[in-house]
């Protein structure tokens, strides 16, 4: 039953029923502090979504560039997310979201992102 509400209030909050133009939705569109806030109010299970939500972005944000490289659209390679752990990178986020709490989650994240090595394929 507590899962089903932290479902329903993770859907609630993250919703763009108060927002307005979003580039990424769920905790990863939302600023840094939110997530943080997020984090803490949900405790282990807000950690374990936001880790998802992680997993999520990189595994998408990877996937189209890779894709646009293929196509020859960019000359662009993917990168290895893989190279650390889910909590791994979950706790480096949170950490830069510490330190500029106004910035937004997906800058934070393209911003790690773009210090992956490039993957071979």
């Amino acid at each position: 039953m507590k899962k089903l509400i932290l479902l329903i209030l993770f859907i609630f909050t993250t919703s763009n029923l108060f927002a307005k133009d979003l580039a990424t939705w769920g905790v990863t569109g939302t600023k840094c502090q939110n997530a943080i806030d997020f984090t803490k109010r949900f405790g282990s299970s807000g950690t374990v979504a936001f880790s998802s939500a992680i997993q999520g972005f990189l595994t998408g944000y990877n996937t189209r560039v890779m894709m646009d490289n293929i196509r020859g659209k960019s000359s662009v390679r993917a990168r290895v997310i893989n190279r650390l752990s889910n909590t791994e990178v979950t706790n480096l986020i949170l950490s830069q979201c510490k330190v500029k709490p106004n910035d937004s989650v997906y800058i934070v994240l393209i911003k790690y992102y773009n210090t992956l090595p490039y993957a071979k394929y």
